[in-house]
């Protein structure tokens, strides 16, 4: 492959942010080129409508942009945006002017793929992420609008949670109070410890936690005043960060300005920012914190390069989600090995009939989400638990899912007990291709649940074998399989209807 140059340009609430990289023969990117403009679209949004003046704002430097990237003969540009975008009221009106004016199509990010490629640039950029991750890792992710945490240990993704504790949010909530109290401080501290306590609410309990990694848009201010380079990579003791904690909490966000060079409207952004970090540092109990010097944009250029070069990656993309589910279906006490087997005869069953279904790869990574999530309801309760169940996953951050996808996994849990999902008030509105798609998904969990229908593992072992006008499944049982045939003949005439084939089970019994 001949090297290409292609760009990212990330939208943010204060910046807009053009990288271009230059992909090597084995589909590396390199960064030959970064510019980044000041905006005031996040601050000048008002109730969440984005105003004429900041879209006009916004297209001047896209245009900007484009001259650049003509510049370098760049071959292809994706172009995403963030929270500002993605809560505005007005933002397929704001989009479609944009696309009319300047010809780029904007990529609205959910929050679960913002944080998936924010943590793919961490881990990407960082040689020894796959170590650190082996011990409790906490990645704070502080945006404008919001923040995520994420944890890791044992070298698998625990848990993330999403916050409206973004530091563009805070700073203007608060800002009337600073003239009117000396004690600024101490409210901010209230006002951020209040949303990290239901936070902590909800974690995970019992991780010892090792290293906190952090990263935001004014991170590189932040290294500046702790005497780093800003733009490289660095960790903080405890002790070092403290002493910018400090500073910026005396300092006036306009003295900063004077005497740092810090942008105006960045400047009252660092002391919230801080104050995360430094309340994280004391909750989790570790002596320094890194911030790596990786953006959405790298996060974004690694993931592209993956999917359409085969560049290889630290750790599998789909890694993350599956254990993220497990842990997921653990907190909610799920039978372990009722899923487990539910989930690897679920997977059997699509590999053997993939093709004479025109399903693809990627939508057998969601009927093994929803096989592993599929009884996540019964800890909320017994009876309609599948309706339990679809609003836990629509409300669950998986990372690396947009919402189409995490819709898809709801509505499959949701249907695979009901005799006909057509009946469903739900299912009738779902647009034509979501139906084809979850009614196959549904059709498959139908039947792997069903070989499992008493939750007792009977089944030893089992084969699944594509026959011209039948699937038959075989298998190897050490007790009575009654009630499974009987669960079987049951669950299967929704897999008959979408797939066109009939099916049929055969039990040998072990001796």
């Amino acid at each position: 492959m001949a090297k290409k140059l292609i760009a990212v340009i990330d939208v943010g609430s204060l910046t807009a942010r053009l990288k271009i990289f230059e992909i090597n023969t084995k589909g590396v990117p390199k960064t030959i080129e970064t510019v980044r403009k000041f905006t005031t679209i996040g601050a000048k949004s008002v109730h969440g409508i984005i105003p004429a003046e900041q879209v006009n704002e916004l297209c001047t430097c896209l245009d900007a942009f484009d001259l650049k990237c003509k510049e370098y003969k760049v071959s292809h540009v994706i172009c995403v945006a963030t929270s500002t975008f993605r809560d505005a009221g007005n933002r397929d009106v704001v989009l479609e002017q944009i696309r009319a004016r300047t010809g780029f199509k904007i990529e609205i990010l959910d929050n679960s793929m913002e944080c998936y490629y924010q943590n793919l640039a961490v881990r990407e950029s960082y040689p020894d992420f796959d170590k650190m991750i082996a011990e409790g890792t906490m990645l704070l992710d502080i945006g404008s609008g919001s923040m995520q945490a994420t944890v890791y240990d044992k070298s698998e993704f625990i848990f993330s949670q999403n916050m409206v504790l973004g530091s563009l949010r805070i700073s203007g909530m608060l800002s009337t109070l600073q003239n009117r109290t000396s004690h600024y401080g101490d409210v901010l501290e209230e006002f951020i410890a209040q949303d990290l306590n239901d936070y902590h609410a909800v974690e995970p309990k019992g991780i010892t936690y090792k290293h906190l990694i952090a990263f935001s848009g004014e991170m590189s201010f932040i290294r500046k005043l702790a005497g780093f380079d800003p733009f490289a990579e660095c960790s903080l003791a405890k002790e070092q960060f403290m002493k910018v904690y400090h500073y910026l909490l005396r300092t006036r966000p306009s003295d900063l300005t004077l005497n740092d060079s810090i942008p105006a409207h960045v400047a009252p952004l660092l002391l919230p920012v801080t104050m995360i970090i430094k309340d994280m540092l004391e909750y989790t109990g570790v002596d320094h914190v890194y911030l790596p010097h990786a953006s959405l944009s790298d996060g974004v250029m690694f993931s592209y390069c993956h999917e359409k070069f085969g560049l290889h990656l630290v750790m599998k993309p789909s890694q993350d989600l599956i254990s993220g589910a497990r842990n997921l279906a653990k907190r909610y006490r799920c039978d372990k090995k009722h899923i487990e087997f539910v989930e690897s005869a679920a997977l059997q069953i699509f590999d053997c009939c993939q093709k004479i279904a025109g399903l693809e790869g990627r939508d057998r990574l969601l009927l093994q989400l929803a096989a592993i999530l599929h009884e996540i309801g019964k800890f909320v309760k017994a009876k309609d638990h599948n309706e339990a169940a679809f609003s836990l996953i629509e409300y669950t951050d998986l990372i690396g899912l947009n919402t189409d996808e995490l819709d898809t996994i709801a509505y499959v849990v949701r249907l695979y007990p009901q005799d006909s999902p057509y009946d469903n008030y739900y299912y009738r509105n779902l647009p034509s291709h979501k139906k084809v798609t979850i009614s196959k998904l549904t059709a498959i969990l139908r039947i792997a649940d069903s070989l499992d229908a008493s939750h007792t593992e009977k089944i030893k072992s089992m084969s699944v074998v594509l026959h011209p006008d039948r699937l038959h499944i075989s298998c190897e049982a050490k007790s009575d399989m009654s009630f499974e045939e009987w669960a079987f003949e049951h669950r299967c005439d929704l897999f008959e209807d979408v797939m066109g084939i009939g099916t049929r089970l055969r039990i040998r019994r072990q001796v």
